[in-house]
């Protein structure tokens, strides 16, 4: 029910600087929506503090406004109409009962809160946009902020992104590598100032459509201004790469185009040709930009690994809809359940996320059928709405060209949301809000009255309606108040760290778990960070107290977030450490479960198998870490301690599974056949098998594999001039380069720079990382120097070292980056020129489904086995 219209002025005669409309709130959502808008990194820095504290001022500030709103105006004031707001009512309804029933309830109401914030930003800009004057103000501020956004956009990129990365290209090139500038490298994509590609790209489908919209409404300068602002925009979706944005890019040219044939007083032949030239511009797009010309070629050449990790977390995000099939598992779920419904088949692809890549995906995994209704309902009513409003005279008059700009721009993100999740940038629900409260105003058809809206005669219900929100905002925040609490004492236990004040990090690490015990991140930090500084300190006894009190937090952690490989895992080897064997099988037992094809995780089970007196079966853990992770056979490991003794049986048990894959999977799939000979040659060929490794190769081999074998089959009594032919049409590789140093002794140091140099440049962003220095490059060159084949060299005498395997993106998938991005405690002891240089040899593949689908059952089998 709605207040009389009588109640108050009338709209047409209320000043537009009326109290009513609580201008200083506006002005103050509209810098902070502005800040967080043009704030570089403004997605990470959400969840950093003290930002995290202005954000939540930023979502609370709209309610505030709407409050003022509604105890000052009628509520008619604020009704979208089309019937659009039971789709409100229906979306605030499902957010509210997942904080009630949720799998993980805080975190759904942490993020059920924003939800809420959003909508009543919703009411509060329809409350401020109720003329065509006003809303007109409205979409040309955004259209300012937006062309603020592309020039600080494209300004950091080139300052900050590309330049530095051409100077690192050149220096790279000194070296003798032919590399050139390629958008593939995910550090290359502009993410400023979002904070990742895509968001930027999504933002952009939603402003230069406004952009070109607002230029068809203008004449003279103004006109310019937003045209060029437009081509900008254009050419800042360029450097994001985005494919998603690509194909929203696709989506809103065949839309224009059908709208242009439908309204345009233009020939048809000169549409078609402009049609022609639009949809020619945006395939140019595509086959100028190497990252989106692997996916227009990767159909052709059978590539499937680009929709691979969308296609894991859509599969992951179906089953966590089916857990509660009508609500989901709840706001905030994904982060913490994804691995418990991560598919098995996934190999090391995915591991671990933040949000599915598909809004669709997130809305039924966290929401269930209540939260796909509300999209799909609101597609349903707006497509009514825009039908009615063709048929009206208002379609041909005043802002059309602005509402079919604004339609094509919600198409173009329409598309591209299947593709991503980005509701929880500030600057992207913003515009979307603001489209929609525009919209819901300009379909409206001249004279014509909405069904669904009541005139009630009282203001009584309105501000009841405004003190019932001001009560649930005072009780929100009285909760929000302890977790900011605990955050700032994170952050203060964070820079203790820094100072290496350890007394200090606890306290106030534990104060915020004790304030905010459904967090896992503080208990996350206690126990690595304790873990960590056990492995440094020397005394026994300091160990031994550092080392339990990282277990206590460890299981505390796993016990608030039960669904996280990161928290067995390191569990597992400190608990190992302990002597605490049981432990630590049952914590890498659950790791294999939730993520059986990472790193360490099989290796972890075996090793501490080892330790419980069961040799036969670590033996079996470790072979399917070997079949996972071929390049572990070079790993010195083999050599010493409790390993030395089942080298053997590790081996044999690794042959006798890649058997099995051969006889059960590999005839019906190619990929699966190709993977087990390359790596079943290389074990042969490592181990001086070469008559073995050659029957494998001679099925499924790469020219790198031809070369070695060229090496032991001859011993060393080949044609130096022929091999090194072969050597140099190889890729650029270290393994390339390190083989021309074993033929060209006298050029060994250069080549062997170079070898190091051209290691996967793609994974690596600075020069510190990339270039060799002497240190490593002079004992390099010395134990081949003192080798006598190149076999020996590698597989007796090399260096080793220990690298540690880092978390990447652990803050950010947290949504914490207050403190230190973890490693893993796996000890990592390699073969260096093995795992530099060779490690195209021993093929690991990041996604197989084919594989890992013929070792779950060797998987599982190994699991009822310790468990019995």
């Amino acid at each position: 029910m709605l207040d009389h219209p009588d109640s108050s002025a009338n709209l047409s005669t209320q000043p537009l600087s009326s109290q009513t409309d609580g201008q200083l709130l506006a002005l103050l959502c509209a810098a902070l929506y502005g800040t967080f808008t043009l704030l570089p990194g403004s997605n990470t820095m959400t969840v950093l503090w003290p930002w995290v504290f202005v954000w939540q001022i930023s979502l609370v500030l709209p309610v505030i406004w709407l409050i003022w709103q509604l105890w000052c105006k009628p509520l008619s004031q604020f009704a979208l109409g089309h019937y659009l707001d039971w789709v409100v009512a229906l979306a605030g309804f499902s957010v509210v009962l997942s904080g009630l029933i949720a799998s993980f309830p805080n975190q759904a109401r942490w993020y059920g809160w924003a939800a809420l914030c959003g909508i009543a930003s919703l009411y509060a800009l329809r409350g401020w946009m109720k003329t065509p004057q006003r809303s007109q103000q409205v979409l040309t501020l955004q259209g300012c902020l937006g062309i603020a956004f592309i020039v600080l956009s494209l300004g950091l990129w080139l300052a900050q992104i590309l330049l530095p990365e051409l100077e690192r290209l050149q220096v790279i090139q000194s070296y003798g590598i032919d590399i050139s500038f390629s958008f593939r490298s995910p550090s290359i994509r502009n993410w400023q100032p979002i904070g990742h590609p895509n968001y930027v790209a999504g933002y952009l489908l939603l402003i230069v459509p406004l952009l070109i919209g607002l230029g068809f409404q203008k004449k003279g300068w103004r006109q310019g201004l937003w045209w060029s602002g437009a081509a900008l925009g254009l050419l800042n979706l360029y450097t994001t790469s985005s494919r998603g944005a690509w194909l929203g890019l696709i989506a809103a040219l065949i839309f224009s185009i059908a709208v242009a044939l439908f309204y345009s007083r233009l020939p048809r032949l000169w549409l078609g040709l402009i049609g022609l030239g639009s949809g020619g511009a945006v395939i140019l797009f595509a086959l100028t930009n190497s990252r989106l010309r692997s996916l227009l070629f990767a159909p052709l050449s059978g590539e499937g690994g680009q929709l691979a990790y969308r296609i894991i977390t859509n599969v992951a995000g179906w089953r966590m809809g089916l857990e509660r099939p009508m609500v989901g598992l709840g706001l905030g779920s994904v982060p913490i359940a994804y691995q418990q419904y991560r598919p098995g088949w996934a190999g090391w692809e995915a591991e671990m996320v933040y949000q599915l890549h598909s809004t669709p995906a997130q809305l039924w995994a966290e929401l269930g059928l209540l939260g796909l209704l509300v999209p799909l309902m609101a597609i349903a009513l707006g497509s009514f709405a825009i039908l009615r409003w063709v048929n009206s005279d208002a379609s041909t008059q005043g802002d059309a060209v602005l509402v079919w700009s604004l339609l094509t721009a919600l198409v173009a993100y329409g598309v591209m949301s299947l593709t991503d999740y980005q509701l929880d940038n500030l600057c992207i629900t913003g515009t979307l809000l603001i489209f929609l409260v525009y919209l819901s105003q300009s379909l409206q058809p001249t004279g014509a009255k909405d069904a669904n809206i009541a005139h009630p005669r009282s203001p009584r219900l309105r501000r009841v309606v405004a003190i019932a929100l001001a009560t649930l905002t005072v009780i929100i925040h009285s909760w929000l108040f302890p977790i900011h609490r605990a955050w700032a004492l994170s952050s203060e236990g964070f820079t203790q760290l820094r100072q290496q004040n350890i007394a200090g990090f606890v306290d106030k690490l534990t104060q915020a778990h004790q304030i905010a015990p459904w967090e896992p991140y503080y208990a996350y930090q206690l126990g690595w960070n304790l873990g960590d500084l056990s492995f440094q300190a020397t005394a026994p006894e300091q160990q031994q107290q550092l080392r339990q009190e990282a277990i206590d937090w460890f299981q505390t952690a796993n016990q608030i977030s039960p669904y996280q490989e990161f928290g067995y895992s390191n569990l597992g080897w400190l608990a190992l450490n302990q002597g605490d064997v049981d432990t630590a099988v049952n914590a890498f037992a659950k790791s294999a479960q939730l993520v059986p094809a990472k790193k360490g995780v099989f290796f972890g089970l075996g090793f501490s198998l080892m330790q419980q007196g069961k040799p036969d079966l670590a033996a079996q853990a470790i072979a399917l870490e070997l079949i996972r992770q071929p390049i572990l056979i070079t790993s010195p490991v083999w050599r010493v301690g409790a390993l030395e003794a089942i080298a053997d049986q590790v081996i044999q048990k690794t042959l006798a599974i890649y058997s099995q894959l051969e006889e059960k999977g590999a005839p019906s799939n190619s990929a699966l056949s190709a993977y087990v000979h390359k790596n079943r040659g290389a074990l042969y060929w490592w181990l001086g098998q070469s008559d073995q490794a050659a029957a494998d190769w001679s099925i499924s081999s790469t020219p790198l594999n031809k070369i070695l074998l060229q090496f032991t089959q001859s011993a060393n009594q080949f044609d130096g001039e022929a091999l090194e032919t072969q050597i140099n049409a190889l890729p650029q590789t270290g393994a390339k380069y390190a083989l021309l140093a074993w033929l060209n002794p006298a050029e060994r140091q250069t080549l062997l720079e170079t070898a190091w140099t051209s290691y996967p440049l793609q994974d690596l962003t600075t020069l510190d990382e990339i270039l060799p220095s002497a240190d490593i490059i002079n004992p390099i060159v010395q134990t081949m120097n003192t080798a006598d084949s190149l076999q020996n060299w590698l597989t007796q005498n090399f260096l080793t070292w220990q690298p540690r395997s880092q978390r990447s993106g652990f803050g950010v998938l947290s949504r914490h980056i207050d403190g230190p991005l973890p490693t893993d405690y796996l000890p990592r002891i390699e073969n260096l020129p093995a795992t530099r240089f060779f490690l195209k040899a021993f093929e690991r593949a990041a996604y197989l489904p084919a594989l890992d689908q013929a070792l779950q059952a060797l998987q599982l089998d190994l699991l009822i086995q310790i468990t019995e």
